[in-house]
């Protein structure tokens, strides 16, 4: 490896600089384990004037389900969005073949939420500001 090779940061990488990560990655795992490539995914309740409402994204990885953000505007909470979001994302896992969904979430954000829908604590790292728990989540597909 070339000892003057630059490592450049940025606060807002690409779509093509991620998915050049996840290429990377699907390329060795391929290699490695023969699995298939990652897949995201991306669920939105949109506006009149396509604005996001609500939404839900992630990945699809290796059997697993992996839901990385969930929203919903705090105007059109209450209605059941987040867990026909949530839905949705568990049916196209199961379409994929997806074994498992996971989710993470903080002590002061959806725990219950989550809980509700069947997600279990799977293990929890404490640790972060302000005595904040992470609580990493899994359900059975």
């Amino acid at each position: 490896m070339t000892k003057n090779v630059e490592i450049i940061y940025t606060s807002q990488p690409s779509l093509e600089e991620i998915q050049a990560l996840y290429d990377g990655i699907a390329t060795h795992a391929q290699l490695k384990k023969n699995q298939p490539p990652i897949e995201s995914f991306g669920f939105f309740v949109y506006s009149d004037s396509q604005k996001v409402l609500a939404g839900c994204n992630g990945a699809i990885l290796y059997g697993c389900l992996y839901i990385d953000s969930l929203w919903v505007d705090e105007a059109m909470r209450h209605q059941d969005l987040g867990a026909r979001l949530i839905a949705s994302a568990e049916c196209l896992g199961k379409e994929k073949g997806c074994l498992f969904s996971t989710v993470n979430t903080m002590d002061w954000e959806a725990l219950g939420f989550y809980q509700k829908l069947g997600y279990e604590i799977e293990f929890q790292r404490m640790g972060y500001l302000n005595e904040s728990t992470m609580y990493f989540l899994r359900k059975s597909l």
